[in-house]
């Protein structure tokens, strides 16, 4: 079949460069390179990643104008990454595999990961100094959003990058935090999904005292959120039409507590969550939130089946905290498994969760 460049196999630029990074979900792949190859990566849902002694298989997952692999993290632990590395993929098309070249280790250590900023209630926009941005561009450019932390309490915000001007912006995030007056703070950024952790430093009465440059041109009608990925939004979707999870052993609390057998539930592919066009979530049982997870930050996501790996942060529903209630769910890392799985409506999923370890094993369980 011909190229969709119109050009030869040989003629195509078959390399990239890239970086993986052990705490992170996605891995970039170039713009030039899927315009490169788009007609034959769109029809592949995972490849191969290889180098002399050791192999993992990924998924991709592209659209027109983005590509991504998942996942670093899996990938850094197979290939023994402790920090962020530049390595060159080279696609071969007829194994669906890259061949992987280390380039070098990128250190961290010198870039700052902290700046103070104003956030103003009666401003939209939270301003990032510029010399903060350009030390960490690439990372914060890989996502359209982000989200400001607060002990457990978390608020999505969006970036806008244009110019001299660098901003994120949230709605909820004055009310959510209970800010009346403009307020210094300082934001610990962490790169896993573009984290902001929230430390107040002094709220202002006199408005002089916390003027910011205003950011006055917003957004167009067709700017506002495309391309943005709201987790709690998905979780409520993807709770509308699913049935009750089938769980066992979470009846009895003390059974939930006590560490010391495997808890056990099942969860059957619902069509919206078939559907793999936007993030999907894993929402916990009631009695899990409430119980074993209700305190914990992380768990890892376990499948034998597939080979697969992954560190997930603990998430807590707003929507639940707003109502006085704990939701708890996963996102990317659970996410990455569908992507892997790409699983049908009817298929079950089988859970087993280890609350001494956090480890979370899941089984896809075909329909016949």
């Amino acid at each position: 079949m011909k190229p969709s460049s119109g050009r030869t196999d040989n003629q195509r630029n078959n390399k990239f460069e890239t970086i993986i990074c052990p705490d992170e979900d996605k891995i970039e792949i170039p713009r030039s390179f899927i315009e490169e190859w788009k007609h034959e990566l769109l029809k592949k849902q995972h490849a191969r990643i290889t180098t002399a002694d050791k192999s993992s298989i990924i998924s991709l997952c592209l659209t027109d104008e983005e590509g991504f692999i998942y996942s670093a993290r899996m990938l850094a632990e197979v290939f023994g990454f402790q920090k962020p590395t530049k390595v060159i993929l080279d696609y071969n098309i007829s194994d669906d595999e890259f061949q992987m070249t280390v380039i070098a280790t990128i250190d961290h250590s010198n870039r700052p990961t902290t700046f103070e900023t104003i956030i103003n209630p009666s401003e939209r926009n939270i301003h990032i100094p510029i010399d903060f941005y350009q030390q960490w561009e690439r990372e914060l450019n890989r996502l359209s959003y982000g989200q400001i932390v607060c002990n457990d309490t978390s608020v999505p915000v969006y970036f806008q990058f244009k110019d001299t001007d660098k901003v994120m912006f949230g709605n909820d995030i004055c009310y959510t935090f209970g800010l009346k007056k403009p307020t210094k703070v300082c934001l610990e950024y962490t790169i896993t999904n573009n984290q902001f952790s929230l430390t107040f430093i002094e709220s202002f009465d006199d408005q002089s005292n916390a003027s910011t440059e205003v950011f006055e041109e917003g957004l167009n009608d067709d700017e506002s959120d495309e391309g943005t990925i709201i987790l709690d939004n998905v979780e409520e979707d993807e709770d509308s039409d699913e049935p009750q999870d089938d769980v066992q052993n979470l009846n009895n609390q003390e059974a939930v507590d006590a560490d010391e057998e495997p808890i056990e539930w099942n969860k059957i592919v619902t069509t919206s969550m078939a559907k793999l066009s936007k993030n999907q979530v894993l929402h916990f049982p009631n009695a899990l939130s409430r119980g074993v997870l209700s305190q914990a930050t992380f768990l890892d996501l376990i499948s034998e089946d597939i080979d697969f790996h992954y560190r997930c942060p603990i998430h807590t529903s707003e929507r639940s905290q707003n109502m006085g209630a704990i939701e708890k769910f996963i996102g990317d890392g659970w996410y990455a498994y569908m992507l892997n799985q790409r699983p049908r409506p009817g298929d079950t999923f089988l859970f087993q969760l280890f609350p001494d370890t956090f480890e979370l094993f899941v089984t896809l369980q075909r329909r016949n």
